[in-house]
């Protein structure tokens, strides 16, 4: 994959420093903007693991991080790899969590123990796809240039991950009381810039994005806000507040 490394290491160099030098220069901060809000999806996506299945029917695709923390992830119904392989022509599983890839190998899985943050596969997808996974990451440049190199040309990387600018770690921040807390695991936050900027220098373009609509929640308040939300949203409110994580597209160019 030699020439591949040498293509994305090329691609990284381009981008905003063809304007100016500057990152906070107005011209970089103006067309950044544009790329994101040509990029953002008019909706909230109702379904994360419908979804995602569809954009897997009929492809070679790499579902990572498939364990989700416990074997015991594999019994529920919105286990997202067990619709990826139904909707895939072809699906390989891969986590970093010995017990739970023997577990699900044990059980019929075409799943395997390795880590893609640390090397790629020799192997060729059309898909890639990352639930939740790239804020457990300690370098998130590192996984994402890896899948650029197992995708195939205009191949497609489609992560999840939580978002920041969700309602309720919004409130929770601006009132006193204990301090906001996601999951420990976590290292990371994302944004839409965020992603954009670490997928372009791994070779990848954003394609689109949208935030993934809230199904559930636990305290009044916060049920209250799902209820309010759609006339909320209709008066000028940004949609992705009502959306606990967010869905982004990228593709290899």
């Amino acid at each position: 994959m030699a020439q591949d490394e040498t293509r994305l290491g090329e691609s990284s160099m381009t981008g905003w420093k063809s304007i100016s030098q500057d990152p906070n220069a107005p011209a970089v901060l103006a067309e950044r903007r544009r790329i994101l809000a040509s990029a953002r999806k008019p909706i909230l996506i109702d379904d994360r693991c419908q979804y995602i299945a569809r954009q897997a029917s009929g492809k070679r695709v790499l579902d990572v991080g498939v364990v989700e923390h416990f074997a015991e992830a594999s019994q529920r119904d919105d286990w997202l790899h067990e619709h990826v392989r139904r909707a895939a022509s072809s699906c390989l599983g891969v986590d970093i969590l010995e017990d739970g890839v023997r577990d699900l190998r044990e059980r019929g899985y075409n799943v395997i123990c390795a880590d893609v943050a640390q090397a790629s596969l020799n192997e060729i997808f059309d898909l890639i796809v990352m639930g939740e996974i790239v804020e457990h990451v300690v370098n998130p440049g590192a996984l994402m240039k890896n899948a650029a190199l197992m995708l195939a040309e205009g191949g497609r990387l489609l992560l999840t991950t939580p978002n920041p600018w969700y309602l309720n770690p919004i409130l929770k921040n601006v009132f006193e009381g204990q301090p906001f807390t996601d999951s420990a695991d976590h290292v990371t936050w994302f944004d839409p810039s965020t992603l954009a900027e670490i997928g372009h220098r791994a070779g990848l373009t954003l394609d689109c994005y949208a935030g993934i609509k809230v199904q559930h929640s636990g305290s009044a308040l916060s049920k209250l806000a799902l209820r309010l939300a759609p006339a909320l949203i209709s008066l000028g409110i940004r949609r992705e507040l009502f959306a606990k994580s967010m869905l982004y597209e990228f593709v290899r160019t």
